[in-house]
């Protein structure tokens, strides 16, 4: 991690390279140390992953189940995550960490003087992302309640993202099994028109990695435990680079 962190200055230019490593300096002789509260498969929590392991900050993983409604609500009095605990990370009253990816990264940003791009709101991505919603949710939560974390670890997780996905629909899962041949025809051309988004080779926009990537790739993610799906080569690469850079674990299709 602390290479990770010499080589800033690629991205942001030498003085945030200095300034994370010397963050990452004090943080490391105090003994200090962050704390991210987060579910595996929470494209919120993998934002804030993807940012902290692509710079290099240091920070203890803290996986919940997702039935589990004790231990996010002593975090924030809400069952929501991720939450990021540590010291100097601001809390709103009565809270023990900072919630919200988006005051996380903020924060995290901030606070070690990176250079992260800003979300340039492309309407050809708000756009393609608008459909690929359609598609993903089918095709995700019957899978991704399949996969070996511990948000599914227990009989209790399950029952309660299953209510939950069905509560407006209680057909849903059934409906998306019955469906999935005609969904995952979908999500390979949508992938396809994914592909014409990248001007950059491993980021959307021709600078480089901005906040557009880090919004995009967690659905991206998910998408890999859904097994058939016909990948394009850039778009593959774009998903296993920047996951690797920021060490996120991909899933194996079912």
């Amino acid at each position: 991690r602390r290479n990770a962190l010499l080589g800033i200055a690629a991205l942001g230019g030498a003085g945030s390279a200095i300034a994370a490593r010397q963050l990452y300096r004090w943080y490391s002789r105090a003994g200090r140390k962050l704390t991210l509260h987060l579910y595996d498969h929470c494209p919120f929590c993998v934002r804030v992953e993807l940012v902290l392991g692509r710079f290099g900050i240091p920070f203890e993983r803290v996986v919940y189940g997702y039935g589990d409604m004790k231990g996010p609500v002593a975090l924030t009095g809400k069952k929501v995550l991720p939450v990021l605990e540590g010291p100097d990370v601001p809390a709103p009253d009565g809270m023990k960490g900072l919630p919200e990816s988006l005051d996380i990264i903020a924060w995290t940003t901030s606070t070690y003087g990176l250079t992260l791009p800003c979300d340039t709101g492309r309407a050809d991505v708000a756009a393609w992302k608008k459909k690929y919603d359609e598609v993903r949710r089918p095709l995700q939560r019957p899978r991704l309640i399949q996969m070996p974390v511990k948000d599914w670890a227990t009989d209790e997780d399950i029952k309660y993202v299953r209510a939950k996905h069905t509560k407006n629909n209680p057909n849903f899962y059934e409906e998306a099994e019955k469906n999935t041949s005609e969904m995952i025809e979908k999500a390979n051309a949508l992938l396809v028109e994914f592909e014409e988004l990248l001007e950059g080779d491993e980021s959307l926009c021709s600078w480089g990695f901005s906040m557009l990537d880090v919004k995009i790739l967690p659905d991206l993610r998910n998408m890999t435990c859904v097994k058939g799906i016909k990948w394009p080569p850039k778009v593959l690469q774009y998903v296993k680079s920047n996951c690797e850079k920021g060490n996120v674990s991909l899933y194996e299709g079912v």
